[in-house]
Formats: C-alpha cells, sequence, structure tokens
C-alpha cells in the first residue's frame, strides 16, 4: 500500500506519494482536470495499491469523481481538523501534500467528509442555489425597506406590505425624489426577479422529492415541511454511516461542547460543527414546532421545550434542544423506514 496526499488548486495539483514506512516515493505537480487526475493515480497504482487524500474545497466532487473513477480510493478532509498541516511552520504546497500523504500513512488523520453521488449530490445542489437565492431575495428586500425608512416612508411589516409599496405609483411614495424613485424601482424589479427564480427552484425540488419515500415518511414530524425534509434527507445521505443517533446530531453541530481536564468538566454551548444548512434547517422547524404547530402529536415535542424552558425564560435552548430531538425522531425514521407515532416519542428520545 502506497499513501499519496494531493494538495488542490484551481489551476494545478500538487501531490506526494510515500511508501508504507512514510519515505517520499515520489511527488510533482499535475494539471487540476479530471483526465490529468485520472492519469496520474493510474500511473501510481500499477506497482502497489494506493490511498489518496485531499483537502475539502471548490473542486472536491472533481477530484472525488477522477480519482474513484480511475479505481483509487479516496478520502477528503476538513482542513481544519488535519492539525499537522495547520500546525506546521513552514507551509507550502509541497509540504502540505507530503503531510496529507503522512497522515494517511500513519492513521493519525481525523474523520473523512462523506462525499455524496447520484441522487443526493443533485438535491444538495439544488437546496443550496435556492439558499443563496433566498438570500439575494432577503437582501433586496431589506434593502428597499432601509430606502424608504430614509426617506421619511413608513411601511408595515409584512412582504405584502413592502411589495405594494415599491408597486409603481402606489400613494405612500408619491412625491418622492427621483433619486428614491430609482432606487425602489431597481428594489422592485430585483425582488420580482428572484421570487420567479424561487418559484421556479421550488418546482424543481417538489418535482425531484414528491416519490421519495424516505422525504414524506419524514414530513409525518411536526414542525417539518417539505424543504425541511428535503434538507434533512440530502445532508444526512446514507444514514447508516451514523452508529446512532447522538453521532447525527453532533454532524449537525447541536451537541454542547465538553472541556474535561482532570476532575473538572466544562459543558459550554452547542459545537456548531458539521453541517450549518441542516443546523439551521432543523433549529428553524424546532421555531415553528413551538409557535406554530397545534396538532395533537406536536403536544408531546412543546412538552419537551416547554419544560427545558422552564421559568426563566431560557428560550434559544429550549428550541436547539427540541431541534435536537427532531433531528434523532428523523434519524430513526430514515435507518427503520418508519413514520412518526407520538406514542413511541418517550422510548425513542430515552434510547438516543
Amino acid at each position: 500500500m502506497r499513501y499519496l496526499g494531493m494538495d488542490v488548486h484551481a489551476k494545478s495539483t500538487v501531490w506526494c506519494l510515500v511508501d508504507t514506512q512514510g519515505a517520499v516515493v515520489r511527488e510533482g505537480r499535475v494539471p487540476t482536470t479530471a483526465p490529468a487526475l485520472a492519469a496520474l493515480v493510474q500511473e501510481l497504482s500499477q506497482e502497489d495499491e494506493v490511498l489518496a487524500g485531499q483537502e475539502v474545497g471548490t473542486l472536491t466532487y472533481l477530484v472525488h469523481d477522477a480519482v474513484t473513477a480511475a479505481g483509487t480510493r479516496l478520502l477528503s478532509f476538513n482542513a481544519q481538523q488535519l492539525r499537522m498541516i495547520a500546525a506546521s511552520r513552514k507551509k507550502t504546497d509541497r509540504r502540505d501534500a507530503y503531510w496529507l500523504a503522512k497522515a494517511l500513512q500513519a492513521g493519525m488523520y481525523p474523520h473523512p467528509v462523506y462525499i455524496p453521488t447520484g441522487e443526493i449530490r443533485e438535491l444538495r445542489a439544488l437546496l443550496s442555489q435556492r439558499r443563496v437565492v433566498h438570500a439575494d431575495y432577503n437582501r433586496w428586500r431589506y434593502r428597499a425597506r432601509t430606502y424608504l425608512r430614509a426617506g421619511g416612508y413608513a411601511v408595515a411589516p409584512g412582504v405584502a406590505a413592502l411589495r405594494a409599496a415599491l408597486a409603481p405609483g402606489h400613494a405612500s411614495t408619491q412625491g418622492a425624489p427621483p433619486s428614491l424613485r430609482a432606487a425602489l424601482a431597481l428594489c422592485q424589479r430585483q425582488e420580482t426577479a428572484l421570487r420567479a427564480e424561487l418559484v421556479q427552484l421550488d418546482a424543481a425540488l417538489r418535482a425531484r422529492t414528491e416519490a421519495v419515500a424516505a422525504m414524506q415518511r419524514l414530513r409525518t414530524v411536526p414542525g417539518i415541511g417539505p424543504l425541511t425534509a428535503a434538507t434533512i434527507y440530502a445532508w444526512v445521505g446514507d444514514v447508516r454511516r451514523f452508529p446512532h443517533a447522538k453521532q447525527l446530531a453532533a454532524y449537525a453541530g447541536l451537541v454542547p461542547a465538553v472541556r474535561q481536564s482532570g476532575g473538572a468538566v466544562h459543558r459550554g454551548g452547542i459545537t456548531k460543527q458539521g453541517a450549518p444548512a441542516l443546523r439551521a434547517t432543523v433549529v428553524q422547524a424546532a421555531q415553528v414546532l413551538l409557535s406554530r404547530c397545534r396538532s395533537a402529536e406536536a403536544t408531546p415535542l412543546q412538552a419537551i421545550g416547554l419544560r427545558i424552558q422552564g421559568t426563566r425564560g431560557r428560550r434559544k435552548i429550549a428550541v436547539v434542544a427540541v431541534a435536537r430531538h427532531l433531528l434523532r425522531i428523523a434519524y430513526y425514521i430514515l435507518r427503520d423506514g418508519t413514520t412518526y407515532d407520538a406514542h413511541r416519542l418517550g422510548t425513542l428520545t430515552d434510547a438516543a
């Protein structure tokens, strides 16, 4: 077995190959293209089997597909977790590739990042596009409100009131200076265009997800709608990679940080490490569950939040706790192929 470290950049990839004793066998540079990477690993694996490693970045999918298609196993790592590289005083592309290869050879590397393929990758791409477009949509709405406030025009809360105020010739902005009218017209055009993009993306998501049975089962949980179910399904991927529900909660960054030394143990806030999109979506679902759900199936979960919140106004702590329970329930639904059952809630949360 030989070990290949790859420091990937936009134009070229620096690589280093070490043997089982950690001695450098070969090193070099290759263009970061699928044919060049495939040819490299095919050449290096002729004499012995090769295990390759890379840092996660914008070209992760390209490198992963090229290397694995050539028959070589590739592990991808979070760059911040590769301590040997981060702590190196002399940081160059060659040393990064060398330390990646050494980490593989010594077995002292962090948990590899899950690289999805096929349906999961396409669903993640759609969700990421929607998140970007929705952020731009909100940004133009906030900008329009800022323009109106600066001009002394009050607008009632809500999207409908803002959309009406942005309409040409609206009574609330009559007599506004030309500069303000031009700025509001720009915001109105951007808001309309981005809203149309959101409609198209939502239609594409519905077409891709309505036939997936696992997502339909996730939607039986109170507070989990189509978008939340799609996000959980996409970012969990293969649920078998998580041995238990607590590890899934840790992957979403919803577990408390622990600092232990000797007999002293300090538990802080949640780690916020892992999948930020999954964490944000589940927390939002917990907010909806606690504030809007009125069904009998939601009562046990709401009781958990009320018990944690208590009388000291710990609303944020309660929301995070309910989000963690939602994610644990989702884990059992995906693993066992079941649906939400409020009567089993106590058993499931105890097992988690």
